[in-house]
């Protein structure tokens, strides 16, 4: 039996245009660890151009939350 762990990623950037697809990217990549967790992914702001992306139990599956850091 193979248990599924959380996963968290570091998104940073000086390019604000890019920001977006970095982030969106960056929710793709994570959405078959979240589904394979039954969990949503949360989207945190940690500083200027710094973001975490993660599944997070606390969200519900198929959803994605944005927290202001």
């Amino acid at each position: 039996m193979t248990h599924a762990t959380h996963t968290i990623r570091r998104v940073s950037t000086t390019d604000v245009a890019a920001l977006d697809d970095l982030l969106n990217s960056t929710v793709q990549d994570i959405i078959p660890a979240a589904l394979a967790l039954s969990q949503g992914i949360k989207v945190t702001r940690v500083g200027p151009g710094e973001y975490t992306v993660e599944t997070a139990p606390d969200v519900a599956c198929g959803y994605t939350v944005c927290v202001p850091g």
